[in-house]
């Protein structure tokens, strides 16, 4: 029941974005959009394709860094697990990528799937910290929107508190200490005991922030990643003629990522495109420009990293069903032997 539950809310909140995103539209945009797709010069779109799977090789050699405490791993054996894991925030809610890359890591190198969960969540914080450190930059040159604002306040909120806990987990055992007392005495048997041990797995992927100098190998290469994405924006810019200096693209980059960590939709579906395409209408590109470009760009980032997740898939003979584990197996879990833990 929750499980249908929590489909049904996201299903609401992408329809209720993809409704205003279509909204503006109601009048004139549509025609509008139409022309523009059409007269779009498509030659730019394999040269924007390339440039967005330079930047998830930036995102492995990243998650190299973060996984060193734990192993040392090829980044080309890891590039296959984060395309596997956009995949899975593609098609499914609740960025589960996460839970599938952990999982699939842990199933062939033998190590602890919450420990590599903990690298994950990492590098999510830092992702969205580099995004905000775009919005800081583009700041510089305009002002940003109410809208933009609030939700930049939201994230950084989010982020940054976020980050405040990573680090006092990692460095407070005291604390550490008291949380695990609390759920061994909290929460029914077995599943107290399960989630303490998960901890503790879960601290060990922090390891990298107890190291400065590559917490700023990690956030340089957040920062290539990201202003690799927003290449992409540039690139397909040219493609519609928008004639918006690259500082407008890197804030549609950043605002329109965060929307989507904010509401956590299938592959971003409504609150990605409503975001991207306010920011170009504030900058004084037409509705039905700035959806053509939206829909265009959106396919990009999807459709590419989805059908080579598929692909990969089928190379490690897995499936969705394997990589995404169900509620019901950690129930079955015992003092740390679950889903997301080692099998001994």
């Amino acid at each position: 029941m929750l499980k249908s539950l929590r489909f049904w809310i996201g299903l609401a909140i992408t329809l209720l974005f993809l409704s205003l995103f279509l909204y503006p539209l109601y009048r004139t945009g549509f025609a509008e959009m139409g022309r523009a797709l059409r007269e779009a010069n498509y030659f730019f779109l394999l040269p924007a394709i390339l440039v967005y799977f330079i930047g998830v090789f930036f995102r492995s050699v990243r998650w190299r860094y973060l996984l060193k405490p734990l192993g040392n791993f090829s980044s080309f054996r890891l590039f296959p697990l984060i395309v596997i894991g956009f995949l899975v925030n593609n098609i499914l809610p609740a960025r589960l990528g996460i839970v599938a890359r952990a999982y699939i890591l842990g199933e062939r190198e033998r190590i602890s799937k919450m420990a590599t969960a903990g690298t994950v969540v990492v590098e999510q914080v830092f992702d969205g910290l580099t995004l905000l450190s775009f919005l800081v930059i583009t700041l510089l040159f305009v002002p940003l929107a109410d809208w933009a604002k609030s939700m930049a306040w939201i994230m950084a909120l989010l982020f940054l508190g976020a980050l405040v806990l990573l680090v006092l987990i990692t460095f407070s055992e005291r604390l550490t200490g008291k949380v695990t007392e609390l759920l061994v005495r909290f929460l029914p048997g077995k599943w107290g005991r399960s989630i303490a041990s998960w901890l503790d797995s879960f601290i060990k992927g922090l390891g990298i922030l107890r190291s400065p100098r590559k917490l700023l190998i990690v956030f340089t290469l957040s920062v290539l990643a990201w202003l690799t994405e927003a290449g992409v924006f540039y690139i397909l810019a040219l493609s519609f003629n928008l004639g918006q200096p690259f500082y407008v693209l890197l804030l549609a980059t950043s605002l329109s990522n965060l929307a989507w960590a904010l509401l956590m939709t299938q592959g971003g579906l409504g609150s990605f495109d409503l975001a991207c395409q306010q920011t170009l209408v504030s900058f004084g590109v037409t509705v039905g420009i700035a959806s053509s470009y939206v829909l265009v760009l959106h396919a990009i980032l999807l459709l590419p990293a989805t059908a080579l997740g598929f692909i990969f898939l089928w190379r490690e003979n897995l499936s969705l069903a394997k990589i995404v584990p169900r509620r019901e197996r950690l129930a079955e879990s015992y003092d740390g032997n679950a889903a997301l833990e080692d099998e001994e």
